[in-house]
């Protein structure tokens, strides 16, 4: 193999290597929580501008995908019109914030990266 074809594959080689880590970091994360069936679950970015509204049916489980990283406010209304207390969320890269449910003190922050 000639000395220019062999530095050829070895910066094709060393480039690949190098933008590898990049494309390997997430900018987002998922959020998961339950509700009652006829509730409304807002979920907003306090930083982002993102917001999901969400209703409820079913069993009562949500989960919103692809959620860019960042601090978040989410807000249950009930179909009768109440309204839970504001919960605070972090999304971190790769992970996974759960709401907790009503009357449960706080929210959680769970960490499913592999």
């Amino acid at each position: 193999m000639s000395s220019r074809l062999f530095r050829r594959i070895a910066g094709i080689a060393l480039l690949a290597a190098l933008s590898s880590p990049a494309a390997a970091q997430s900018s987002s994360g998922n959020i998961t929580g339950e509700a009652k069936v006829g509730d409304t679950v807002t979920i907003t970015g306090v930083d982002t501008g993102f917001r999901r509204e969400l209703k409820i049916d079913k069993d009562g489980k949500y989960q919103v995908r692809r959620v860019p990283t960042g601090d978040y406010q989410v807000v249950r209304v009930h179909k009768d019109g109440t309204i839970d207390p504001v919960q605070s969320i972090v999304v971190r890269p790769g992970g996974t914030a759960r709401v907790m449910e009503s009357g449960k003190d706080e929210a959680k922050d769970l960490f499913n990266g592999s």
